[in-house]
């Protein structure tokens, strides 16, 4: 396993206070630019807050919304986001973009999602703070993996999963077919994302401007062993069952559809890249404690959605919080 720096800026009412290298304790220049690293990023509330949020982003179609930073911070809760070595903004040289998305074993990110909650819970202000993971996409598989069997899972008191990578793309195409794919260590595809990344961006159909080095909105490279590390993960899941103890909350669109060659208005109202079918099937058997909820309208990201569909999966995101910190509550008086 390479070594995984993590860096972490603390922000309070949204000024940097500073910035410092969580792992090693000392300040670090990178010298050789095809280690890994991964970037931790986190908002802090001057006031005492209950509640850790630490959102894994999605390994492709992750972005860190200003947006939604704000709605956990107006809501009384600290939060934190973590982007994986070799995603997103944790991509610091023209060496490690070739290896985007690049891994062997989910199991790998392990290392930088246990100091992720190190510090986020050396951060906090009282003991009795509870700590929550947030994931969206191939996210919501990693943190699923974690909350399972990660080195803190122990730790975790509940889980978000945002349009989870929980089940197949297509269920159409045969596990045979799949296997053959990748089992040539050279494989590697890229995966249309052309109409979802459109449908986000700016500059296209979206209101959402972010960084397109970071996070492209054409296509989507996965390499052949990161497919085979997902499927893997997949299956075990599902073959464990009821293999996560704390509450869980799955939200994601009513529907899903396969995007043809030419633009509809309606995918902007559907998830174009998962089969939520088979994803809420999947979310029903991680654990006892799985609450899931259907977004009329949603996109594959919930929270990039058009801005009622998003104002509502806020509000019910909120409530379920609402009804999980009564139940704590409780429980400590009992």
């Amino acid at each position: 396993m390479p070594n995984c720096y993590l860096f972490k800026s603390r922000f309070t009412s949204f000024r940097p206070l500073y910035e410092f290298v969580c792992e090693p304790d000392k300040p670090v220049i990178p010298s050789n630019m095809s280690a890994s690293y991964a970037v931790c990023y986190g908002f802090v509330l001057p006031d005492q807050s209950t509640i850790d949020i630490l959102n894994q982003l999605g390994v492709c179609t992750g972005i860190l919304s200003d947006h939604m930073c704000i709605q956990f911070l107006a809501h009384g809760y600290d939060f934190f986001a973590l982007d994986l070595r070799k995603c997103g903004r944790s991509i610091i040289s023209p060496q490690q973009d070739q290896y985007r998305h690049y891994c062997n074993d989910l199991n790998e990110y392990d290392e930088e999602i246990t100091l992720s909650i190190e510090h986020v819970i050396k951060e906090a202000k009282t003991k009795i703070k509870k700590l929550i993971l947030l994931g969206h996409s191939t996210g919501g598989l990693i943190v699923s993996l974690y909350a399972s069997s990660g080195s803190k899972h122990q730790d975790i008191d509940a889980l978000i999963l945002n349009s989870p990578y929980l089940a197949p793309l297509d269920t159409s195409v045969s596990e045979s077919v799949l296997q053959s794919m990748v089992m040539n260590f050279g494989f590697s595809t890229d995966i249309d994302d052309n109409w979802y990344g459109r449908s986000i961006h700016i500059s296209n159909k979206g209101e959402w401007n972010f960084d397109l080095k970071k996070k492209p909105i054409d296509k989507i490279r996965i390499h052949g062993s990161a497919f085979s590390a997902i499927r893997t993960v997949q299956q075990d899941l599902m073959k464990k069952g009821s293999c996560i103890k704390c509450p869980i909350l799955l939200m994601c669109s009513n529907r899903s559809i396969k995007p043809d060659k030419t633009w509809r208005d309606e995918y902007e109202e559907v998830d174009l890249l998962l089969n939520v079918t088979t994803m809420r099937r999947a979310a029903s058997t991680l654990g006892q404690q799985v609450t899931i909820y259907e977004i009329e309208n949603a996109m594959h990201d919930i929270f990039l959605s058009k801005s009622s569909v998003r104002e509502k999966a806020f509000h019910i995101m909120f409530r379920w919080l609402k009804h999980l910190e009564d139940d704590w509550m409780i429980s400590t008086q009992s």
